[in-house]
């Protein structure tokens, strides 16, 4: 199966991005802006047999974090997704190499869609040590690591392109642009 999913766009993830657009167009800086840019489709699917147990329900950054680096087939995935009651939450999740996002934390069927970025696990690793979030881990694009701690890096310049994992299908939605001549900055620590 290739990186592309499914050709079309569910009712799900029409709502997600939506939500995220409305979100992004509250602030400069936003995590939602960065997804919107820089994010994929991944595709809901169930947890594979023989895979790592699942982590605690409320800690989705470890848990996606801790299963992607004991997992070589999957991927670190952070952005947000809309839960079956219609709330959309930041969350990170794995997915494979054909864009099937596995919740290492919650259970099937509780996500109905993921839009998120897949990243490089050696970049991740270098944002924790520099944010010394390594302990208790938030997430890059938290917005209190970005704001406190990484000086709005990644807020204001996006996942560096060489540590993005270009997992999932495309989002046919766009966010606003780069200031012009902005410069991705060299993140890894």
């Amino acid at each position: 199966m290739s990186s592309t999913v499914n050709a079309g766009t569910s009712r799900d993830e029409r709502v997600l991005v939506d939500a995220l657009r409305a979100r992004a167009a509250r602030g400069r800086l936003t995590a939602e802006a960065v997804v919107l840019a820089q994010g994929r489709f991944q595709t809901p699917s169930p947890w594979p047999t023989g895979m790592p147990r699942r982590g605690n329900g409320g800690a989705s950054f470890p848990n996606a974090w801790r299963i992607a680096r004991r997992s070589p087939d999957l991927a670190y995935v952070e952005g947000y997704v809309i839960e079956a009651d219609g709330t959309v939450t930041h969350h990170a999740w794995c997915t494979d190499g054909h864009g099937h996002a596995l919740d290492p934390t919650w259970p099937d069927g509780r996500a109905r869609a993921y839009a998120g970025i897949g990243m490089a696990l050696p970049w991740v690793a270098a944002v924790q040590r520099r944010t010394c979030s390594r302990t208790r881990f938030p997430g890059v694009l938290d917005t209190a690591v970005q704001h406190a701690r990484d000086a709005d890096r990644v807020l204001t310049y996006g996942v560096p392109a060489e540590a993005l994992l270009p997992l999932g299908r495309d989002l046919s939605a766009g966010a606003p642009p780069r200031p012009s001549g902005a410069r991705l900055p060299d993140l890894v620590a």
